[in-house]
């Protein structure tokens, strides 16, 4: 149901895009610098350096995927702002979309706080209006997003609220494993093709614009699928559970 409603919509086809496109921008240098890292460093010294070559690779590219993952927020919440509002019925284009993720984004930056603050250090950097991570009900954290670009814009209480009152169901881990493994699978062809066949780029170069493309494409049905949870259930009965 998700996955049609998402393909059916315009304009979160139109924001996964546009996040393809940012968040590409962001991680594809660091990418490549990184390795440039760990190549050069294990060319020079294959027994020592090519150690250490790994692990800056990793010191490098963890922080890209963190800020990879922060760079997508907006664009997630634009494919659930669109999905939620056609599973409820009604239309959604991209100027209404992005002026609700532009209305919600404080209270989105709020939430994104609220998720990695690290213990100790809550104190000093939540405010009132943050929530703290007890507060949100095991299994609701993925409706929160949802919760906030569809009814609770300014409130994060209020989208945490809403969010806890959503009774989660089974499908989210199968909808991953089928767009995992089809973008490992689609990686696979592209790799073996531009080994088999001459088309002017590497198999390596094909295999990772299938992953980058596959993963983008994998955490926004994941966005439309948390959206068309949330929607199509009645919030206003209370929690049922």
């Amino acid at each position: 149901m998700a996955v049609r409603e998402y393909l059916r919509s315009p304009v979160a086809l139109a924001w996964t895009l546009c996040g393809a496109v940012a968040v590409g921008a962001v991680a594809g240098p660091g990418v490549y610098l990184a390795g440039q890292v760990r190549t050069r460093t294990a060319a020079a010294e294959p027994t020592f350096l090519g150690g250490v070559g790994e692990l800056l690779y990793l010191v490098v590219i963890l922080p890209i995927i963190a800020i990879a993952a922060f760079v997508w927020l907006p664009f997630g919440a634009g494919v659930a702002r669109a999905v939620g509002r056609r599973t409820r019925g009604s239309s959604s284009s991209v100027r209404e979309s992005f002026g609700a993720v532009l209305d919600g984004l404080p209270t989105l930056l709020r939430w994104v706080k609220t998720r990695t603050a690290v213990p100790g250090l809550g104190e000093y950097v939540l405010t009132e209006d943050d929530v703290a991570p007890t507060e949100v009900v095991t299994g609701c954290e993925p409706f929160v997003v949802p919760a906030v670009v569809l009814d609770a814009p300014h409130s994060l209480e209020r989208a945490v609220d809403r969010a806890n009152r959503v009774t989660p169901r089974a499908g989210r881990e199968r909808l991953w494993a089928g767009a995992l493994g089809a973008t490992l699978a689609t990686a696979g062809v592209g790799y073996a093709a531009g080994a088999l066949v001459a088309l002017g780029v590497t198999g390596g170069l094909l295999a990772l614009a299938a992953l980058a493309g596959g993963l983008v494409l994998t955490v926004a049905l994941d966005a439309a699928w948390r959206a068309e949870a949330y929607a199509s259930q009645d919030l206003e009965a209370g929690f049922v559970r």
